[in-house]
């Protein structure tokens, strides 16, 4: 395996970057629908739909172990920052995550709403792609919710080791774990959660 990178970067310059990144894959790929995996695919969605003008929607998949790591939210944030980073390079952390191949995927209203209409070019992103897994399982289902369109996938930051399972068709940035705002550690991460709920909340009385 790679050597993998940590780094932590802010809200903004997340933000500023992905905007550059989708300009990047407008010159090759133009989606009319964008898909981001909930919830911190948001943050990185987000600023890209607007350089590609199209409909956005969420779908969700989560490891079993998930409610878990919920619960132990409280206690990352008391954890320092450089020994978070130096768990999340490491191989182990890849190994162990190999093993929970599992996802419960679960399709929201709206995206099923998308499904009726018509759609050709379908951009999947994420934050990362680590094992590969996740993205696996996503853009399964949304085959079958969109049999006829192209679906393409986006992680900002891919690990090599996630190329055991699936090839990214765009990345930002290779063999580098970010520390951002969708991080339970971040500073940002109250400010993330609120702007995400809130967009949540206006598509579900939009639909």
């Amino acid at each position: 395996m790679e050597k993998v990178i940590t780094c932590s970067m802010s809200r903004e310059d997340v933000e500023k970057d992905c905007i550059e990144w989708a300009k990047e894959i407008a010159s090759v790929y133009q989606p009319d629908l964008l898909i981001f995996i909930a919830k911190s695919g948001f943050l990185f969605a987000k600023p890209m739909v607007s350089v590609f003008g199209c409909q956005m929607v969420e779908i969700a998949a989560s490891r079993p172990q998930s409610a878990a790591k919920d619960r132990a939210g409280g206690i990352i944030r008391h954890i320092p920052e450089k020994i978070i980073l130096t768990i999340l390079s490491s191989p182990f952390m890849y190994w162990f995550h190999e093993h929970k191949r599992e996802r419960k995927i679960k399709v929201p209203g709206r995206l099923v709403q998308e499904a009726e209409r018509p759609h050709h070019k379908i951009l999947l992103v994420d934050d990362s792609v680590d094992t590969g897994w996740t993205i696996f399982h996503t853009k399964k289902i949304i085959r079958t919710y969109f049999p006829k369109a192209e679906v393409k996938t986006a992680g900002y930051a891919l690990i090599e080791y996630s190329r055991k399972r699936v090839e990214v068709d765009f990345y930002r940035h290779k063999n580098k774990v970010i520390l951002t705002a969708t991080s339970r550690k971040s500073k940002q991460y109250d400010g993330f959660i609120r702007d995400y709920e809130k967009w949540e909340k206006g598509n579900e009385e939009a639909g």
